[in-house]
């Protein structure tokens, strides 16, 4: 059932490009590194502080 996601497309939230889901940290468009939401495994802006998906805090455990 994995294999489905696999292929999964999401956009880059920086220009905003849409991809397939790898695990390349890097946008292969704007070469800037995608961060992944810890809850969902969206990327988002690293300047968010919430997921801008699922509404996750993203910064609560980070210091």
């Amino acid at each position: 059932m994995k294999e489905q996601n696999k292929n999964e497309q999401i956009t880059c939230p920086y220009c905003k490009e849409e991809m397939v889901k790898t695990k390349s940290p890097l946008c292969r468009a704007c070469s800037l590194k995608l961060f992944y939401c810890p809850r969902c495994r969206k990327p988002f802006p690293r300047t968010s502080r919430q997921c801008p998906h699922c509404g996750a805090d993203i910064r609560a455990g980070t210091r």
